[in-house]
């Protein structure tokens, strides 16, 4: 090993180090693209409704307020959702973000402009069959088309999402469980996490409400960080700028998402996620949307 590659290496540790013995109120953030927002906005689109592919418009505006660590202050994302199925078993997703970010040690000042653009695949094998028990496999895609800067910025984010999600439904009541993995690349490396959910709700008011309660619980899978001198290692700690994210490490999210059906076709949704472990990346969140179903 060359001297310049061994003085990376030592550099490179003595930056974790530094990391680890961080004061405890800075060490969580929450910016676009970890595992976990991942699975809370695959979870506030589908909003207790069957994963099964479909043709609709989603505008929805999702919320985060952070408290604490690198990036405190609030953050909207307004997106419009459009999906598209040529066939009942098959459906294209492209959403597009407005982001807006208020961040806490900027005295009010409010950064507006693009965020990361979403693309998403659906397949769900024997659609026209599925009425009470639904089984869907996606695949989200984030692209790095955001212009808004954070306070402590990580860059350009990528982030793939395979998922899949079966839901089962009663006369009443139903229930859902959903896996969603999610590979994060960006210039501090490459980490990839794992989540899983589980929700159950009841159909009210003759089927025109949806009230559902779940949980969320994701954890870190593997990690690889950036080197100095480029190229990337095996870290079993934390990326650059990114903190309490060891190995197997898990965060927990509790859920609930309400519904109002106005119409055969159409619906008023929302959501609220309270994350409930120690380690988290922010304080609250919610979701408000409306969709229509073509």
């Amino acid at each position: 090993m060359s001297r310049r590659r061994a003085r990376g290496r030592g550099a490179a540790r003595l930056l974790a180090a530094a990391l680890a013995l961080a004061p405890a109120a800075a060490r969580a953030h929450h910016v676009p693209g970890h595992g976990a927002s991942e699975g809370v906005r695959t979870i506030n689109s589908l909003n207790g409704a069957g994963g099964k592919a479909n043709t609709r418009l989603l505008l929805i505006n999702e919320f985060v307020y952070t408290g604490f660590g690198l990036n405190p202050g609030t953050m909207d994302s307004l997106s419009l959702v459009g999906e598209y199925a040529p066939r009942p078993w098959l459906s294209f997703a492209l959403q597009a973000p407005l982001l807006m970010f208020r961040a806490a040690d900027t005295q009010g000042e409010t950064r507006v402009g693009y965020g990361d653009t979403r693309v998403q695949v659906r397949v769900t094998p024997h659609a026209s069959k599925l009425i009470h028990r639904v089984l869907t496999a996606g695949l989200n895609a984030s692209l790095p088309t955001r212009t808004v800067r954070f306070t402590v910025d990580p860059g350009p984010i990528v982030a793939v999402a395979p998922y899949v999600v079966f839901t089962r439904t009663y006369m009443t009541w139903y229930w859902q469980v959903l896996a969603i993995s999610t590979v994060d690349i960006r210039r501090a490396g490459v980490a990839v996490d794992f989540g899983a959910s589980g929700q159950v709700g009841a159909r009210l008011a003759g089927g025109k409400v949806n009230l559902g309660v779940g949980l969320l619980l994701d954890t870190r899978l593997a990690a690889f960080c950036a080197l100095p001198e480029g190229g990337r290692e095996f870290c079993p700690g934390n990326r650059a700028g990114e903190l309490y994210r060891d190995l197997g490490t898990a965060r927990g999210t509790g859920l609930m998402a309400v519904s109002y059906n106005f119409h055969r076709r159409g619906s008023l949704v929302g959501s609220v996620q309270v994350p409930f472990t120690r380690l988290r990346d922010y304080t609250i969140g919610w979701s408000l949307g409306v969709q229509i179903f073509f």
